[in-house]
């Protein structure tokens, strides 16, 4: 999973920085400042782990496979380098990953035919409420399934480029600015063709089968949007990104509402 590469890049390169690089990610292009003001920066430490999607004051919703021992969030960021006035900084009280999800999966370095990534959702719960300003706004959750065809946008500070495999870790490039995508919902079964792991009722097929875009590593955890509303949250994919006719998976968040409103009324 993405984010074992993640792990392995940070830890072989001896930093949690990740690389000044001016660029775009695969297919994508710099956003619009402050376009996606739902967007969450979920770090380790002074390490960016994944991505994660503002729910209301209080919560963040990011990938089950993100978890850690500890985490921080940033919201209002463009530049993960700049002091930017619009930034706020908040440690995180709580963690809740959906208890369907197979955290053993976190252990497995490398692709497995058959694997389920399913319930791929975490919960994160905030120390202090944040203050929604027009750079930080909680996405829209959805009120009903998406529709494939659908063009959507996913966003993220994932690698720009990618490496052959996990070992090829000079090849991962990271952005200082958020990067958007846009992609089309598509048939499921056009992932199940793509890829050999299990793709079921519980994800969201995104991307394209005629050009080289993709999210990739770094981005697991972000939101997908659809015509304003939060309908996804990045999963999984392929390694190599940007693999023409593999595209990524997210986990449909339309199914787990009530979870995610249970999860947040019983954790107050």
């Amino acid at each position: 999973m993405w984010l074992l590469v993640l792990c392995l890049i940070l830890f072989l390169g001896g930093t949690g920085a990740a690389p000044h690089v001016q660029s775009r990610i695969i297919g994508g292009s710099e956003c619009e400042k402050h376009s996606q003001p739902w967007q969450v920066a979920v770090y380790n430490f002074n390490r960016i782990q994944c991505g994660g999607v503002l729910l209301n004051s209080q919560w963040v919703l990011t990938a089950a496979h993100c978890f850690s021992d500890n985490y921080q969030v940033w919201l209002g960021r463009h530049n993960l380098f700049s002091d930017e006035a619009t930034a706020q900084f908040v440690h995180v009280s709580g963690s809740f990953p959906h208890p369907g999800f197979n955290m053993s999966y976190t252990e497995i370095h490398h692709r497995v035919p058959g694997l389920d990534y399913s319930h791929d959702l975490m919960l994160l719960r905030l120390k202090e409420q944040v203050q929604f300003t027009d750079a930080v706004k909680p996405a829209v959750m959805p009120t009903q399934e998406a529709e494939t065809g659908m063009s959507c946008i996913t966003s993220g500070w994932g690698s720009i480029t990618t490496g052959a495999s996990i070992l090829d870790i000079n090849n991962f490039k990271f952005p200082d600015d958020l990067q958007c995508l846009e992609v089309q919902l598509l048939p499921r079964e056009d992932c199940e063709k793509a890829h050999p792991q299990e793709v079921t009722e519980f994800m969201l097929c995104a991307g394209s089968l005629k050009n080289a875009v993709d999210t990739c590593v770094g981005d697991s955890g972000g939101p997908l949007v659809c015509n304003g509303v939060l309908q996804g949250i990045m999963s999984w994919g392929m390694i190599p990104c940007g693999v023409p006719e593999s595209p990524p998976l997210f986990t449909n968040i339309f199914k787990y509402k009530q979870w995610i409103e249970d999860t947040m009324t019983n954790n107050p």
